[in-house]
């Protein structure tokens, strides 16, 4: 076949079908490349950039916190109550850690190095250390010799750094434990819910070391170094200083603090080597004008620094375990029968009522008796003719059963008015105190024993109800603090140990009322139950109490009592549990501590 130029040249200028197709597809693939290479690039520049450049500033400059040392607290002397001691830590650091196919022999490395850490705890820190993209704590307070091995090995740990911080103290550690509380590391939901707290951090868990610790604690400061790929700190950044915590001076009085504790200690060892019994119980000595707790001991107690230092942890199974429950806050959450501490309380809402006056006359024979039902006196035989003065210094159970639940024609004030006026003098509703975990206390009512024992209210219980026992409770602190109304002439105050709080409004009680009421309780100290206490100067009023406890025959020994009488500046209020009787076992003990406190002019 004869072909001319002009036809080779067209056919090779004209492609084949085949390469138009592969033409057509190469077109189409460029154009898409172009179009997800402009949309990455929008996503990653656009949407996503401030967050790079963040992450990669993070990446870039590196944070080190400098702890703020914790406020120290004082006594109202100035006598130190905790000390700051520094420590080491390790943390995983977001910036530090090496690529996640590495981690396996960084988690190998810190379990040979520290055996005593939990490896599982140690995964979970480094798996939030990398979602957080923030430092989480390995293990806190290492002793000298694990931090020396850690420098040693730091190229095996890559990801990890040391740090120091500081950790609490408490030199007087069991008398003051329940009231001052301690610090731990701070808890995952802390960590969450607030974000000026850092892994290393501790918090105060209890007392006044949980009631402020957000005073105490201060403002860290943060150092900002340039680091390379590797984590190598490379230029300084500066840095901004941390402000230290507030100290905090309390109303507590450490040395008469330490002198009650070691009372209940002679106490507890007198018990178990005569009875084979043990002693707990909690006194308070506070200001009756203004508030201010001077001494509030729990009774056993515990070693705060188990919980506040790390190597100290492995003892505080021993206190978990404890059967007399160290860890109970006596004096704030402890409820009791009240026994006959509560009988002030009524005498002046009988007065105050005009149930009775100053000088109304009621028979003690030794008990009444309702059907088949009696209410005895404590003396058998009775008191014979008692007004309120007498009823209230030897305690005349029958004259409080007349006043409070009425007999053979004598009105009394009934459970309403009964339950009205121990509400207003603080009863079933917490003091306000500065310290967290105060009970309520608890007064019962027909319409509650009817709901949840499903009984009627009867006469009998209106007696009972007359001298605090059967379902009253009530906490130490409400006694102390309820005691201080009649001792100042009607001012319900808050206690507390660091910040003082307003005056409440004056209870509807008249001055005159009151008045009758501390004269019984002066007679109480004169002639009465709390005779014991008569030769000391000044003159003391007191009322004492002893509240069965239910199902067995054990009872506690209540004493609540204020001086100077004339014009009071303290109250002493002692809770022996299961410790026997009001005069006989509770007067003695709060005889020792007036001596000490007229001794050494508290």
């Amino acid at each position: 076949m004869n072909l001319k130029p002009t036809d080779i040249i067209e056919q090779v200028s004209r492609p084949t079908p085949t390469v138009r197709r592969r033409f057509s597809f190469l077109i189409y693939f460029m154009v898409l490349a172009i179009v997800v290479m402009t949309c990455r690039g929008f996503y990653l520049q656009i949407v996503k950039g401030a967050e790079f450049r963040d992450r990669a500033e993070n990446n870039r400059v590196h944070a080190i916190i400098d702890s703020a040392p914790r406020g120290v607290i004082y006594d109202r002397n100035g006598i130190q109550l905790v000390e700051n001691i520094s420590s080491t830590d390790l943390l995983f650091d977001p910036v530090l850690l090496p690529d996640e196919e590495e981690e396996g022999y960084l988690l190998e490395s810190l379990a040979e190095l520290l055996p005593d850490v939990d490896v599982e705890k140690t995964y979970n820190a480094l798996a939030l250390t990398r979602k957080q993209q923030r430092p989480n704590l390995i293990a806190k307070a290492l002793d000298h010799d694990d931090v020396l091995r850690l420098q040693e090995e730091e190229d095996r740990i890559r990801g990890t750094r040391l740090v120091s911080s500081l950790v609490r103290k408490y030199p007087r550690a069991h008398s003051i434990a329940r009231m001052l509380g301690y610090t731990s590391t701070v808890s995952p939901k802390e960590l969450a819910e607030d974000d000026e707290l850092y892994p290393t951090d501790t918090t105060g868990k209890e007392g006044v070391e949980m009631t402020y610790d957000r005073t105490l604690r201060g403002v860290h400061g943060v150092s900002y170094t340039e680091v390379n790929a590797s984590g190598r700190e490379q230029t300084d950044l500066g840095s901004v200083s941390a402000v230290a915590g507030e100290d905090i001076s309390l109303t507590i009085d450490v040395e008469l603090q330490d002198f009650i504790y070691g009372l209940f200690s002679e106490l507890d060892q007198k018990k178990r080597d005569e009875e084979d019994k043990k002693a707990s119980g909690s006194a308070i000595v506070m200001n009756p004008n203004d508030g201010a707790v001077i001494s509030l001991v729990n009774y056993p107690s515990y070693n705060p620094n188990i919980f506040s230092q790390p190597t100290m942890h492995s003892q505080s199974g021993s206190v978990l375990k404890d059967d007399q429950n160290p860890l109970f806050n006596r004096v704030l959450s402890g409820t009791y029968p009240s026994g006959s501490t509560i009988k002030p309380f009524l005498a002046a809402a009988a007065l105050e009522e005009k149930i009775i006056t100053s000088k109304t006359i009621l028979q003690s024979t030794g008990g009444i008796a309702i059907g088949p039902w009696s209410f005895s006196d404590w003396k058998v035989g009775g008191h014979g003719p008692t007004d309120v003065k007498k009823a209230l210094a030897e305690s005349v159970n029958t004259f409080f059963y007349s006043i409070t639940g009425g007999y053979e024609g004598f009105n009394g004030l009934g459970i309403q008015e009964a339950t009205r006026y121990l509400k207003m003098f603080g009863w079933s509703e917490p003091t306000g105190i500065d310290l967290p975990s105060e009970a309520a206390g608890f007064l019962p009512s027909p319409a509650w024993k009817e709901k949840v024992k499903g009984e009627s209210w009867y006469i009998g219980d209106t007696y009972h109800f007359g001298i605090g026992q059967g379902d009253v409770l009530v906490t130490p602190l409400q006694v102390a603090a309820s005691t201080s109304i009649i001792a100042n002439g009607g001012t319900p105050v808050v206690p507390y140990v660091a910040e003082k709080e307003k005056k409440k409004k004056r209870v509807s009680v008249s001055k005159r009322n009151l008045q009758t009421v501390r004269e019984g309780m002066r007679q109480a100290v004169t002639n009465g139950s709390a005779r014991n206490l008569s030769t000391i100067t000044p003159a003391i009023a007191g009322k004492t109490g002893t509240s069965q406890i239910g199902g067995t025959e054990d009872t506690h020994a209540w004493f609540t009592s204020f001086a100077p009488y004339e014009d009071p500046e303290i109250v002493v209020t002692v809770l022996l549990e299961r410790g026997g009787e009001g005069d006989k076992d509770a007067v003695p003990f709060a005889k020792e501590i007036w001596q000490w406190i007229i001794e050494n002019d508290v």
